[in-house]
């Protein structure tokens, strides 16, 4: 796990959906659009542009990496064989409350991405290669971007006190296996990764 400042990283969120992201209008509506401000959504999937697609406002974000493992015995053998089933990362990012961006996906199926069809998910079909949102994570030295695909929103809450809103938490999770790249990672996800 390693936890980082706002002042020290930067974040693009995108869809993993090449030709729409996701967008919450000052009614509260959501659509999928192929043009989408980053104060207002995440943007469709293409190399990151950090200078314009920033997330604004980001107080805190904890990077945990890990995996999933299975025991399996063997009859007459004391030890048992640790498998690796599948990578575990997630990622909670805590920021200043500006809009309603996040309480509106949160509630409704955008927090499981754009599907091939422009529509969101509904949490109840199988995932495709579209599925979820990805995360490019920049240390400010701008040397290496973290790359979390196919994650999805597993959690949304907002800090109050007696004089309103202060911030609000979004934890992401993916089961894909991040990648580390110099030079952005955008190529889409295949089937084969899920």
């Amino acid at each position: 796990m390693a936890y980082y400042l706002g002042k020290d990283v930067e974040l693009v969120w995108s869809t993993e959906n090449s030709s729409r992201g996701a967008t919450v209008n000052v009614d509260g509506d959501l659509t999928a659009e192929a043009t989408v401000l980053p104060v207002s959504g995440a943007v469709a999937l293409a190399l990151p542009n950090f200078a314009d697609n920033s997330m604004a406002d980001i107080t805190g974000l904890d990077l945990s990496i890990g995996a999933t493992d299975e025991d399996v015995a063997f009859l007459g053998v004391r030890t048992p064989l640790k498998a690796e089933v599948h990578k575990e990362t997630t990622v909670t990012l805590t920021k200043k409350k500006g809009n309603k961006v996040f309480d509106v996906m949160f509630a409704s199926g955008a927090r499981w991405g754009i599907n091939s069809d422009n529509a969101f998910y509904d949490g109840l079909t199988q995932p495709s290669t579209d599925f979820g949102y990805r995360l490019f994570v920049m240390l400010k030295d701008g040397q290496e971007v973290f790359v979390v695909r196919s994650a999805q929103m597993n959690a949304h809450t907002v800090t109050l006190n007696a004089d309103g809103t202060q911030e609000e938490t979004l934890e992401f999770s993916s089961q894909v296996e991040p990648t580390i790249d110099d030079a952005a990672y955008a190529t889409a996800t295949t089937e084969a990764e899920l």
